[in-house]
């Protein structure tokens, strides 16, 4: 961490064919190795699936999934005499939008289907649903942070 200043936030642009930032951002994620166009033709062929498969809004699909995993409470570690204690603290917009993005790609990298386009638009599907790997880890980390309740009185 700088000691400094605080690190300047970048301006990240809207994708190309929705014009988008949370789709640009998820792109980003995808990518390995700075290779944009192969990350963006996985997550173009999965928003596409969920529009001529389900005829819907991949648009619209794909927001109420993030909206759907992004959590509302976490747990962050605060040492105290000696002693580390998990004390739960609310997420942030940014931080929620960026874990969200974060559990949706780790759980359809972990899904056992052939391509990644099709793990993406199964996970997407899920999570828009309410089910899914996504989905259970924020409710693991709700339930982390309903058991850690009594020790909030450490937020700081």
């Amino acid at each position: 961490m700088s000691r400094k200043r605080k690190a300047p936030i970048r301006k990240i642009y809207p994708d190309p064919k929705y014009g988008s930032v949370i789709i640009s951002k998820f792109i980003n994620s995808i990518m390995f190795d700075g290779k944009r166009s192969t990350a963006e033709k996985i997550l173009y062929d999965a928003l596409d699936r969920i529009k001529s498969k389900n005829n819907n809004d991949p648009l619209k699909v794909f927001n109420s999934a993030i909206s759907n995993v992004k959590p509302n409470l976490e747990v962050r570690s605060r040492r105290v005499g000696g002693a580390t204690y998990q004390v739960p603290v609310e997420v942030k917009a940014n931080r929620g939008q960026a874990l969200a993005l974060r559990w949706l790609l780790d759980a359809s990298r972990k899904r056992k289907n052939k391509t990644m386009s099709e793990k993406l638009y199964f996970e997407i599907l899920d999570a828009s649903q309410n089910k899914g790997s996504a989905i259970k880890k924020r409710e693991d980390t709700h339930k982390m942070a309903e058991s850690n309740k009594a020790f909030a009185h450490f937020r700081w």
